[in-house]
């Protein structure tokens, strides 16, 4: 299809001129002497052109008034001022209203074939942008957040409500496998920083060194192998969303230069001396107790603070109740749809055997069952011997019976303490030193057992 390009210019020489020259390099060209008729054409958007040129000089509006126009309509399109009274002044103007570049009368004919073909590809690039922005938003709608408990229906209801206020920071707790990550992406496409870029970084992926240039960025000769200048996330993210996930896993030295940029939404690259300010909504996410990591002095107080203006809890898996069939049901459609499968849903022995387990690994976990299942699944409805779940032999070798466990010989003590542990953490919203309490140890055994055991990956506290 032929590349459209309208040219504004009350001057009819000019525009028979550009529209012989441009026609011939296989354009197809429309030419308007007032701006207004060339306004007026701009309604039918199955018409709109891919570029414009335009006098500065023109009746009715100026080019610059003109710019201020396509703006105000949302009309996103690459144009080019022409003016026989060019200036520094004159072209600063019309670029800070908007325009691609500025031409000087007479124009060089090739110079303007350089700066058409120019437009012409930021065009297509803005346009795929645009298309994968807008599949983006489609792909994170508020009630993408399946479920109907009272715990997911106030996560909905708290994202919509942050979507209109998009400076405020916001912390998402919760288990591992919740969907944190979700939920922080739902948030920034449904947000007025949904047209700018969702940049995210795991904080536990990388050594503080890295993780500080990756942030911040670094110019060259920062460190030995910066041969180059570049760009943090932080200034990638200007105009969007910083996505922090596993925030409790940054050293204290990063902390405190991640609350300076907090506080003053400025920061210097590594080995840079210009301060530089961004626009950018900060979230951040973490499985872990930061009320706990500050009152061990793992976390500082000031930042904690800072980040957590606003908390989302996404609720475990167990606590979801029938949530876990609609979720799973969601899961089967999509498996459906990648995998060219036909699965209509569940037996129902299959859905009393999903709504039993715990699920330690929350929804991540769900996913990969489910997965399993349809690929080795072989009747229109997944059974419940399709569904391989993670046995307590296998986890924590523990069965809940009323108020009282039962344990499995040929299992170590280190199982059984971890096992115990575990399950009276899960069982019991007390304080931390109530539970130590009621164990018979002190807060300070229980935070290095939780630790050792590696508990945090399945207890939020």
């Amino acid at each position: 299809m032929k590349k459209r390009v309208f040219v504004v210019d009350d001057e009819p020489k000019i525009g028979d001129l550009f529209s012989n020259v441009l026609e011939r390099d296989g354009y197809s060209v429309e030419t308007f002497m007032n701006p207004l008729d060339m306004l007026d054409r701009l309604g039918d958007e199955t018409q709109r052109p891919d570029v414009i040129l335009a006098d500065m000089m023109l009746p009715d509006l100026s080019g610059v008034e003109l710019l201020e126009v396509l703006e105000d309509r949302g009309v996103s399109v690459p144009v080019i001022i022409m003016t026989a009274h060019s200036s520094v002044q004159t072209a600063v103007e019309a670029m800070q209203h908007g325009a691609f570049h500025y031409l000087q009368k007479p124009v060089n004919l090739e110079e303007m074939r350089a700066l058409l073909k120019k437009a012409l590809e930021m065009h297509d690039v803005q346009r795929e942008l645009k298309t994968i922005k807008d599949k983006q938003r489609a792909a994170y709608p508020i009630d993408g957040i399946l479920g109907e408990s009272n715990a997911v229906v106030k996560v909905r209801e708290t994202i919509d409500t942050l979507s209109e206020a998009p400076s405020t920071t916001v912390m998402f707790s919760g288990e591992t496998g919740t969907g944190k990550n979700l939920a922080a992406k739902t948030l920034h496409y449904n947000s007025p920083r949904s047209k700018k870029a969702f940049t995210e970084i795991n904080c536990a992926a990388l050594p503080d060194n890295l993780l500080e240039a990756e942030l911040f960025g670094y110019e060259k000769g920062a460190f030995t192998d910066a041969r180059d200048s570049k760009q943090g996330l932080i200034e990638v993210a200007d105009g969007g969303s910083l996505f922090l996930d596993e925030i409790d896993s940054m050293s204290m030295a990063l902390q405190a230069k991640l609350l300076s940029f907090l506080e003053s939404r400025t920061f210097r690259r590594l080995g840079g001396v210009e301060d530089m300010s961004v626009d950018v909504r900060v979230l951040c996410a973490t499985n872990a107790k930061l009320e706990e990591s500050v009152q061990e002095g793992e976390f500082r107080k000031d930042l904690y603070f800072r980040i957590n203006v606003v908390n989302v809890h996404l609720p475990p898996l167990r606590q979801m109740g029938d949530d876990v069939l609609i979720i799973a049901q969601s899961m089967i459609e999509q498996f459906n749809k990648d995998m060219g499968a036909s699965v209509e849903g569940f037996t129902e022995g299959a859905r009393e055997k999903l709504l039993q387990h715990e699920w330690p690994g929350n929804v991540r976990e769900l996913r990969n069952v489910l997965e399993r299942a349809m690929i080795f699944t072989e009747g229109p409805r997944i059974q419940a011997s399709d569904l391989t779940l993670s046995t307590p032999e296998q986890g924590d070798a523990i069965y809940l019976m009323g108020n009282a466990f039962q344990f499995p010989l040929g299992r170590s003590l280190k199982d059984l303490e971890r096992a115990y542990i575990r399950r009276t953490l899960e069982e019991n919203d007390s304080s931390y030193a109530d539970i130590a309490d009621s164990l018979g140890i002190s807060k300070k055994t229980l935070w290095d057992k939780r630790k050792r055991y590696n508990l945090d990956e399945v207890v939020d506290r």
